[in-house]
C-alpha cells in the first residue's frame, strides 16, 4: 500500500482538545428537556388551578351581616340600650354560578394546552441543540483527522525536498495546507463549544458545556399516504389548541360578566329592639334588574379578545399545516441529499483523491492537485455529517409535532 493512501489511517490520531465533563445521548436530553424550571412550573400551574376550580362554590354571594347598637337618649323615661341587626343573603338568577365553573374549567385546559405546547417546545429544542452538538462534534474528528494528516503530509515533503525530491514550493503549499487544517480544529472546536453551552441552556443545566453520545436518533414515520393524513390534523397541535382555548377563555369570561350583571334576588330578615323593652321584626326581599347597566364596558374588552384570538386560531392552524407539509418535505429532501452525498459526490472525491496521490508519485502530478482533492474530500466528509444530523433533525421534529398531534386529539376526545 502507498504511505499516501495510508495516511488517512494515521490520521486517526486525534489532536488535543477538551472534552466536556458530561455527555447525553439523544433520549436523555429529551428527557431533561421537560424537567426545566419553566415547564415544572407551567404543570404546578395547571395543578394549582384544578385545585383551585374544583372548590369553586356554587353561591355567587356570601351573606351580609349588619349590626348596629345604640343609646336611646330621649325621652328620658326611655332612656336605654338598643340595637339593630339583620342578616340578608343573595342568589343571582342569571346562571353565574355555572357560568364561573364553566370560565374556569376553560381556564384550566387553556392552561394545560400552554403547558403542553411549552414542553413541546422545549423538546424540539433539546432535540435541536443535541442534532447540532452532535453533527459539530463529527466535524471536529473530521477536522482533527484532517489535520493530522496535513501533518503527516508535511513532513513527508520536508522530507523530500531535503532530498531534493521535492521542491520549496511544495514544502511551502504543505505547510499552508497543515496550516489551514489547524486552523480548521479551531473553528470546529469552538463551533462544539458553542453547540455544547446551547444543549446546557436547552435543559437548564447550568453554564458548563455538554457532549453528545450516542449516534443519530432515527424515528420511525408513517409511510407517505399517513404523513398526507396527519397533515390534515395540525390543529390538534397544541399551539393551535392553545389558541382555540385562549378564544374560549374570553368568551366563557364575557358570558361570566354578563350573568354578573344579570337580575339578582336577595332576602333578608332585619330584627330591632326598642327601649325600654320593645322588639320588632322585619322581612326584606330585594331584586335587582338589568335595566341599565348590563356589563357593556367590562364585557366589551373580552368580546373584542375572542374576535382576534379567533382570527389568530385560523391562522395558526394554517401555520401549522404549512409547518407540517414543508417538514414532510424536509425528509426527503434532507435524504436525498445524504443519498448524492454518500452515495455518489464522497465516493467520487475519493477516488479521485487516490488517482491524484497516484500521479503525483509517479512524477505526473503537482502537490496543488493533491492538496485540492484532499481538501475536497475533507469538505464532503464534513458535508456529509451536517446533511445526516439536517436529515435526523427533519425527522424527529416530525416525529414530535406528530406525537403532539396524537396527544391533542386524545385531549379534545376528553374535552
Amino acid at each position: 500500500m502507498s504511505f499516501w493512501l495510508a495516511l488517512p489511517i494515521a490520521a486517526n490520531i486525534a489532536l488535543a482538545a477538551t472534552t466536556p465533563a458530561k455527555k447525553l445521548s439523544f433520549d436523555e436530553a429529551i428527557g431533561l428537556s421537560v424537567e426545566t424550571p419553566d415547564v415544572r412550573g407551567a404543570e404546578r400551574a395547571v395543578a394549582t388551578k384544578h385545585a383551585l376550580g374544583a372548590r369553586i362554590s356554587g353561591m355567587t354571594e356570601n351573606p351580609q351581616i349588619y349590626v348596629q347598637p345604640g343609646f336611646r337618649v330621649l325621652p328620658t323615661p326611655n332612656q336605654g340600650v338598643e340595637i339593630q341587626a339583620s342578616v340578608t343573603q343573595s342568589w343571582n338568577l342569571a346562571g353565574l354560578s355555572s357560568a364561573r365553573k364553566a370560565a374556569a374549567r376553560v381556564e384550566e385546559e387553556e392552561l394545560s394546552a400552554s403547558a403542553r405546547a411549552l414542553a413541546l417546545t422545549q423538546r424540539l429544542e433539546a432535540a435541536r441543540a443535541w442534532i447540532d452538538l452532535w453533527a459539530a462534534e463529527r466535524v471536529l474528528e473530521v477536522a482533527t483527522r484532517e489535520a493530522a494528516l496535513a501533518g503527516e503530509f508535511t513532513r513527508l515533503v520536508e522530507k523530500a525536498a531535503l532530498a531534493s525530491a521535492a521542491t520549496k514550493a511544495d514544502a511551502a503549499d504543505a505547510r499552508a495546507y497543515h496550516a489551514e487544517a489547524r486552523l480548521g480544529v479551531i473553528g470546529a472546536e469552538g463551533e462544539v463549544f458553542e453547540r455544547g453551552l446551547g444543549l446546557s441552556r436547552a435543559i437548564a443545566a447550568g453554564a458548563d458545556p455538554l457532549g453528545a453520545r450516542g449516534d443519530l436518533p432515527a424515528p420511525v414515520l408513517p409511510s407517505g399516504s399517513g404523513l398526507r393524513e396527519a397533515q390534515k390534523h395540525a390543529g390538534a397541535l397544541p399551539s393551535v389548541q392553545q389558541k382555540a382555548l385562549a378564544a374560549r377563555v374570553e368568551r366563557a369570561r364575557e358570558a361570566e360578566e354578563k350573568a354578573a350583571r344579570g337580575t339578582a334576588l336577595s332576602l333578608g330578615v332585619y330584627v330591632q329592639r326598642d327601649s325600654p323593652g320593645g322588639l320588632v321584626g322585619y322581612g326584606a326581599v330585594g331584586l335587582t334588574l338589568p335595566l341599565f347597566n348590563r356589563g357593556e364596558r367590562e364585557r366589551s374588552v373580552t368580546a373584542a379578545r375572542a374576535a382576534q384570538l379567533e382570527g389568530e386560531t385560523k391562522r395558526e392552524a394554517a401555520n401549522a399545516s404549512t409547518d407540517v407539509a414543508m417538514g414532510i418535505h424536509e425528509v426527503e429532501h434532507t435524504q436525498d441529499i445524504v443519498d448524492t452525498l454518500a452515495g455518489a459526490i464522497l465516493p467520487a472525491l475519493t477516488e479521485g483523491l487516490a488517482a491524484r496521490v497516484r500521479l503525483f508519485e509517479a512524477g505526473e502530478g503537482t502537490m496543488l492537485e493533491v492538496i485540492t482533492a484532499r481538501r475536497n474530500v475533507a469538505a464532503a466528509q464534513s458535508r456529509l455529517e451536517r446533511a445526516r444530523a439536517a436529515n435526523a433533525w427533519a425527522r424527529v421534529k416530525l416525529w414530535l409535532w406528530l406525537s403532539a398531534m396524537d396527544d391533542g386529539k386524545k385531549q379534545e376526545k376528553a374535552r
